[in-house]
């Protein structure tokens, strides 16, 4: 018999706890989240420099891992059954949002305080490149 108890670590992060992209009984139902006040972005950021200041050279296979909640089987690209497909589902389809854009969406939501209108007013100008119906939808 073994005594004290034990702890969920989690991996979500701001990013989608802003966006509310969580699972039921998952990242979202942890003890601790150690990462959960920082965004995606800057999280890879941190990884990618840990790797090249000390080496740890498993962080950059992290940072550069397809983010998946892995909820669907993975796509078998050949007969032999190995596991060598790709994810049928990522975050970023899911969310219908980039990481890059979510970390702008962050910024603007909780540091500069917009609501919906003024974001959607400077995500006009930062996002150009897509139409405004599009940028109405994710905001």
């Amino acid at each position: 018999k073994t005594s004290g108890f034990l702890l969920v670590l989690g991996s979500a992060n701001v990013d989608e706890a802003l966006r509310g992209y969580m699972t039921k009984y998952d990242c979202s139902s942890a003890d601790l989240n150690p990462i959960g006040g920082i965004s995606k972005v800057d999280l890879k950021k941190m990884l990618n420099w840990a790797c090249e200041e000390y080496g740890y050279t498993a962080l950059r296979e992290i940072s550069t891992a397809l983010p998946t909640a892995e909820l669907r089987p993975i796509q078998i690209k050949d007969q032999k059954e190995e596991q060598c497909g790709d994810h049928s589902q990522t975050d970023e389809d899911e969310m219908g949002m980039s990481y890059d854009e979510l970390s702008q969406f962050g910024q603007l939501r909780k540091i500069n305080r917009f609501g919906p209108v003024s974001m959607f007013k400077n995500l006009l100008l930062l996002w150009s490149e897509i139409s405004p119906k599009a940028i109405a939808e994710k905001v």
